[in-house]
């Protein structure tokens, strides 16, 4: 698990101006995640948009890494949090799980 601060914009072109200064980050971390060939999670904030996905596209396949997952964390409007077990047995390994705080949740 690698724990950053700022978005690395997975869904934008690596020519775009807000990947710049994360290209070889990026290209780094592809690397390593298939070199590694177990589950690696990048866990970043940010744009505080709550998500667990895979973004990551292999640059030669052009298909997802399945080993990768990327874990946005609440932040920001959203003030609740994320639990998460490291479970060797599961072939994840990583276990997620929400907590909503109920004294931060809002009548919509």
């Amino acid at each position: 698990m690698i724990v950053i601060q700022a978005n690395p914009n997975f869904d934008v072109l690596a020519t775009d101006s807000r990947r710049r200064g994360f290209n070889d980050f990026l290209a780094a971390l592809e690397a390593e995640t298939i070199a590694f060939g177990r589950p690696v999670v990048l866990v970043h904030g940010d744009s505080h948009y709550m998500r667990i996905d895979k973004p990551m596209l292999g640059s030669r396949s052009g298909r997802r890494l399945e080993d990768f997952t990327r874990v946005e964390t609440f932040g920001e409007n959203d003030n609740h949090w994320l639990h998460v077990t490291v479970a060797p047995a599961n072939p994840n390994v990583f276990v997620f799980d929400q907590r909503i705080v109920p004294a931060n949740v809002i009548e919509h």
